[in-house]
């Protein structure tokens, strides 16, 4: 079911399936890439308990062992409708921890919001069971690149304002985590963005630090993404494809490291929750005037 929220500025579309951002609009254009029957059957939402694949589809917890989809499960999941008003709705998923995919109880609240240009998207999670749970978190948003119509792809680029130190953090062929990290080269403080990026699947990320921008280089309508406290962001879209849309998907933790079944409480940058113990992780999307790089 999608839902729209607006302040009279910007209009946002959530689909209850997934969480999914499926349109925020100012009135002129959308940003939010929509043309799911050309290239791509759907698009991702709310990344949870992973961001990504384990290596062979599962994880081990106690002795146990849990399949786990690419991204988890709460993309998948169809969510409750908890709260709604012009401006602002709240999601709820829960769990129980005895499905066979994930082993802990716990509860999700996902609060979208608009303020004037602004999405943001708070998604937290509460410990609802007796012992310590874990989980990691990621955002998955599909935008319209080029972003405004007569432009191409080419000319548009992702900046990192807040860069520091950008590592390239190298996926093996199924996109897991290898372990290696490369010295990855910005052009100013970004990337200038060609399909032939994408060639070998996502551009994984760290020492980005929080923010990104996607703009082009003599001006015009630019977006934001935020994602403060969130170390890593993929750049991808479809392989070897020339497609009109660019995903942002930052992310708590890498995929799961190649060759290796991840345990729950093992596992590197994995978020944990005492009992009834709360997170929120969340992500900012602003809508930009007229700029360049």
């Amino acid at each position: 079911m999608n839902i729209s929220i607006s302040d009279g500025v910007l209009r946002a579309t959530i689909d209850t399936y997934g969480g999914k951002i499926v349109g925020l609009t100012d009135g002129r254009r959308e940003y939010i890439w929509q043309d799911t029957c050309c290239y791509w059957p759907d698009r991702a939402g709310i990344l949870f308990p992973t961001s990504g694949r384990v290596y062979g589809g599962e994880m081990t917890y106690a002795g146990k062992r849990y399949a786990m989809p690419l991204h988890g499960f709460a993309y998948t999941s169809e969510m409750k409708l908890k709260h709604k008003s012009s401006s602002a709705l709240v999601l709820t998923l829960s769990g129980d921890g005895t499905d066979g995919i994930y082993p802990f109880p716990f509860e999700m609240r996902v609060t979208y919001t608009v303020t004037g240009k602004c999405l943001n998207v708070d998604a937290t999670v509460t410990n609802t069971g007796v012992g310590e749970m874990y989980y990691t978190m990621g955002f998955h948003p599909w935008l319209n690149v080029p972003i405004e119509s007569g432009h191409e792809f080419s000319e548009y680029s992702v900046c990192f304002p807040k860069a520091g130190d950008v590592h390239k953090c190298v996926m093996s062929d199924g996109v897991l985590d290898t372990g290696k990290r490369e010295e990855y080269a910005l052009c100013g403080n970004g990337i200038k963005l060609r399909h032939s990026l994408f060639d070998n699947d996502a551009l994984m990320l760290d020492g980005t630090n929080g923010e990104a921008v996607i703009l082009k280089k003599d001006g015009g309508m630019a977006l934001a993404l935020r994602y403060t406290g969130m170390p890593y962001i993929g750049l991808w879209h479809l392989e070897k494809r020339e497609v009109p849309f660019l995903c942002l998907e930052p992310m708590t933790a890498l995929p799961g490291r190649d060759g290796v079944t991840e345990d729950w409480s093992e596992r590197k940058d994995v978020y944990r929750l005492e009992r009834g113990q709360s997170k929120t992780t969340g992500i900012e999307i602003e809508i930009l005037g007229n700029t360049g790089v």
